[in-house]
């Protein structure tokens, strides 16, 4: 399992380094500037953009044949899967930290960027939530439908993933708001709801995947 996650990593490593110094020279123009609109953009670019990169890696392996190569080492095809979602997961928090640090910055030099300090906590937590739900449909539509149309997959699971936590922002606001009326108490309630459905739904991702590649032969 360690070889896959090191495999995986260094696989994903390139395209992340590219990637990291973007982050770098556009966080250091946000932190100079404190725009709330540019906060935002820049938290869902970092922590979605390193997982998109994480996601890639799928594609990149079956494209080289080193993902059927793969198949013939001593190791289950579920350890296989796993490291994919491992992988993803240790990317996005890559994007995370970045995000974080960028933020911390800003605050540092200018005060709060954002009309209250948890909505900091929301947009992180919105950022990590699209991540997830892009992997959770990502990884079981690649294994089904072939890495040839893995580059749609990506964009319409990216595309899903954004509309999903729309109606759960939307839906708990509405109900929260409606029942307690507003404050961070029901911020709270709300980030707590929208963590927990992209939690679930990469979890249960993770067996149908397996699932899924069990049935398919190379």
């Amino acid at each position: 399992m360690r070889g896959l996650l090191k495999n995986n990593f260094f696989t994903v490593w390139a395209n992340a380094k590219v990637f990291s110094v973007f982050m770098l020279i556009i966080g250091i123009f946000i932190v100079a500037v404190r725009s709330q609109s540019f906060q935002i953009g820049y938290g869902m670019i970092g922590i979605v953009g390193f997982s998109v990169n994480a996601i890639a890696v799928v594609k990149n392996e079956f494209v080289s044949k080193w993902g059927k190569y793969k198949l013939t080492l001593p190791v289950k095809r579920a350890d296989i899967v796993k490291s994919y979602f491992f992988n993803q997961i240790i990317w996005m928090l890559v994007g995370t930290l970045f995000v974080e640090i960028e933020i911390g910055l800003s605050w540092l030099l200018h005060g709060c960027p954002f009309d209250q300090p948890i909505d900091a906590l929301s947009m992180a937590v919105l950022g990590i939530s699209i991540s997830l739900f892009m992997g959770a449909m990502f990884f079981p539509l690649f294994y089904l439908g072939g890495a040839e149309r893995s580059d749609v997959f990506l964009v319409i699971t990216l595309l899903c993933a954004i509309g999903i936590d729309w109606i759960i922002v939307t839906v708990t606001n509405e109900l929260f708001n409606e029942l307690f009326g507003p404050g961070i108490p029901t911020i709270l309630m709300g980030v707590s709801v929208l963590i927990s459905c992209s939690l679930l739904a990469f979890c249960i991702s993770y067996p149908l995947t397996v699932s899924i590649y069990n049935k398919k032969e190379y």
